[in-house]
């Protein structure tokens, strides 16, 4: 699978002008095998107004897609102030993934930028404490790490990190707080820690789902 992901901010139109326009047209994408359109939840973090996911068979289908009239036409919204100030877009397949698609819940993405002295073994071992994460935190359902293959937005995106809860609580309750969380993942975000690595500006941002947005 290949996915598209766009983290939208939007200027003048309203939110649910815009996510009417944008699943309408996004319909008529050649091959689309899922969409996720939804407004984001309170508290993200530069989150934006809008996540928009779609998923194709594979980057080939995706570029296809993308070069369609319905392709060009999601481009041409997202390029226009009047209905968009801001777009963090990435554009990957899975580097690893697991756990069950549970149906309706939360979805969420991070967005991250790992630009601090970034050795191939600092990559390596920042990712690979990442991906631990689902083996403590029981609420993490579906989840995905990738490593963009575009990306565009206010940092040059180096990692996507996708999760799915059963709900909110199991986000910003059971993860956030979670030792694991804290003893071998936060230290890669602080400036404060000899392992920093990660820019500071990063997208976390998360929205309601009813049906699975992560497909394998």
């Amino acid at each position: 699978m290949y996915s598209r992901l766009d983290v939208i901010t939007l200027a003048g139109a309203g939110p649910d002008e815009a996510l009417s326009e944008l699943r309408r047209v996004a319909a008529d994408l050649p091959g689309l095998r899922g969409a996720l359109i939804a407004p984001t939840l309170d508290g993200a973090y530069n989150g934006g107004d809008v996540i928009m996911r779609l998923t194709f068979d594979g980057e080939a289908a995706a570029q296809r897609a993308a070069a369609s009239d319905a392709g060009r036409t999601v481009d041409a919204l997202l390029g226009d102030p009047a209905w968009v100030s801001r777009v963090d877009h990435v554009g990957f397949a899975a580097n690893a993934a697991g756990g069950p698609s549970r149906g309706g819940g939360v979805y969420r993405v991070a967005l991250f930028c790992a630009n601090v002295r970034p050795t191939a073994e600092r990559l390596e071992t920042f990712a690979r404490h990442t991906v631990l994460m689902p083996n403590h935190v029981r609420s993490i359902g579906r989840w995905q790490l990738s490593e963009p293959r575009e990306a565009t937005g206010t940092r040059n995106w180096t990692h996507v990190w996708e999760q799915e809860y059963a709900d909110l609580s199991g986000l910003l309750g059971a993860y956030m707080m979670h030792p694991v969380h804290w003893a071998h993942v936060e230290r890669w975000f602080d400036p404060e820690y000899p392992e920093w690595l990660v820019d500071t500006e990063l997208v976390h941002t998360f929205c309601a789902i009813e049906e699975p947005a992560i497909l394998a």
